[in-house]
């Protein structure tokens, strides 16, 4: 038996750019670049509080 299903080759692509816009709306989806600079970003904050704990002992 054959599902029921049509084939719209727009409908992929539609429902992609659906997904993410809902996404970004309740922040659940960030690009490649934002997740590096944000990964960037605390792996900084982790180094910083690393080397002030040094400093302090």
């Amino acid at each position: 038996m054959k599902p029921n299903k049509l084939n719209v080759p727009e409908l992929d692509s539609f429902m992609n750019q659906y997904k993410e816009e809902y996404a970004q709306e309740f922040g659940v989806h960030h690009s490649i670049q934002e997740q590096d600079a944000k990964a960037k970003d605390m792996t900084k904050s982790v180094m910083q509080k690393a080397q002030n704990k040094e400093k302090c002992e």
